[in-house]
């Protein structure tokens, strides 16, 4: 036990200095090859703290090529912008002046669904509050608000602002909590010149009842 003990405090030491030599720059801004090199890291200093058979020197020499690589990989992407491209891509625009670009949803991989959570924790429950939300390389979402937006409204809300089809399927539970129903629905699409809900990629209501529609643009 104590052999253990005192491997896992050389191996944590080791580990701690290994991500401090990496910057903290690193550790904030995660991007996709930091996470590998971050697991890697983690897993190749848990196998000889598990196992006493293994000599710790061999932990400690895996530690620190890692640390190398992260360190000369980083350095060569400070130096060209080939590098870091390849290595953390480039920001994504999922909102462009008020309007969902859903190729790039699908090439990102996020469903609408995740796009409005993201919008949500933000403090942005309307599409139309939105003038640009890009999706940066570390995942996180940056969003510039349109000029009408209006952080602290005066009015109380009849309701949340609520979707009402997504991606072309009905949220029916959402139609209930308005106290609206489907036909309203089919009401609301005619007036607006659709014909298939498949043809919508979003329909929300916001907190006065105005209804704001997104075809979908092949």
């Amino acid at each position: 036990m104590i052999v253990v003990l005192i491997r896992s405090i050389l191996l944590y030491i080791v580990v701690l200095i290994g991500l401090r030599i990496m910057g903290k720059g690193e550790i904030a801004e995660m991007n996709s090859f930091d996470l590998v090199i971050t697991l890697l890291i983690a897993e190749v200093a848990a196998v000889p703290m598990e196992n006493n058979n293994i000599p710790i020197v061999n932990g400690i020499a895996a530690v620190t090529g890692l640390v190398f690589m992260q360190i000369v990989i980083s350095y060569l992407a400070l130096k060209s912008r080939t590098v870091r491209v390849f290595l953390s891509g480039k920001p994504s625009i999922l909102i462009e002046k008020g309007e969902i670009n859903f190729k790039i949803l699908k090439k990102e991989r996020v469903t609408i669904d995740e796009l409005l959570e993201q919008l949500r924790i933000l403090g942005y429950f309307k599409i139309s509050d939105v003038q640009y939300a890009i999706l940066e390389t570390d995942g996180n979402l940056s969003v510039l608000p349109s000029s009408s937006y209006n952080s602290t409204p005066a009015c109380e809300f009849n309701h949340l602002p609520l979707s009402l089809i997504i991606d072309g399927q009905i949220i029916n539970n959402n139609i209930k909590i308005i106290n609206k129903d489907i036909n309203w629905l089919f009401e609301v699409l005619n007036s607006n010149q659709i014909e298939n809900v498949k043809d919508v990629l979003l329909l929300t209501i916001d907190e006065n009842d105005k209804v704001d529609i997104q075809k979908k643009k092949i």
